[in-house]
């Protein structure tokens, strides 16, 4: 690892450009998530933080290899986090453009397929961690994707967090790293990320035919999709585990 530069993205705009090509790339497949509204109307803010936006740079290849991106809010009650998740961290994180922010959300982490595998992940969650901590604003927290549940659609949320394998460690991939990586499940957020869109926006992201209404699972997806034909309407509503 010590061939691993951990900068972040006011460093240069080269830094922020190819941090931003890798983050396209590895979130492609889940594209539908760019369409919530708060991500439509607030990504921006991540622009206006370039300096919360972690890059982890290759130093052999002068290639960036792994991002994380951040962003500073004000909650009145650090004891009680929002069942928002993710939406609720940008509309926060808008609103509190005009007063001292006093928490860090981390909204994601992105490695390339090519650099996975390579502890990168727990490399960007700990820069995550000493960034914030560095602003004052203690440890950040995370609403976090527990990935595998993309296969575990009919188990409840709050039953799925809870599986471990036999030794010991949490099931889901994704969360295990993150406790592995010191984090501490305190919430779950049921309605992480909310898309509302017509019946044919599915229809294009899933390549199949809604001829029913009815729930339907989309690739990458940690809940179906509701369809109503009678509205025109497909809703998707993502559950994520909140992590300090």
């Amino acid at each position: 690892m010590e061939d691993l530069l951990i900068t972040t993205f006011a460093e240069s705009p080269k830094i922020a450009d190819a941090a931003d090509y890798i983050e396209k790339a590895v979130w492609a497949r889940l594209g539908f998530l760019n369409f919530s509204d708060p991500f439509v109307h607030y990504f921006d803010l991540m622009e206006r933080y370039p300096d919360y936006q972690i890059a982890v740079v290759d130093r052999q290849r002068d290639f960036v290899v792994a991002t994380g991106n951040l962003i500073p809010l004000y909650h009145d009650d650090l004891s009680t986090l929002p069942d928002g998740g993710w939406d609720w961290a940008l509309r926060q994180a808008a609103a509190t453009v005009d007063r001292a922010p006093n928490m860090v959300v981390g909204l994601s982490v992105s490695v390339p397929d090519a650099y996975r595998n390579r502890g990168l992940a727990r490399v960007v969650l700990g820069a995550m961690r000493n960034l914030a901590e560095s602003k004052g604003l203690g440890t950040p927290y995370l609403p976090v994707r527990p990935t595998m549940r993309e296969f575990h659609l009919d188990i409840d949320i709050a039953d799925y967090v809870t599986w471990r394998r036999d030794d010991g460690k949490l099931f889901d991939p994704w969360l295990r790293s993150h406790e592995g990586a010191g984090g501490r499940m305190v919430g779950l957020c049921r309605e992480s990320m909310v898309i509302r869109k017509p019946v044919n926006f599915w229809e294009a992201w899933s390549g199949q035919r809604y001829e029913a209404s009815g729930r339907f699972p989309i690739a990458g997806g940690l809940a179906p999709v509701t369809i109503d034909l009678e509205r025109g309407i497909g809703t998707y509503v993502e559950p994520n585990v909140w992590y300090h």
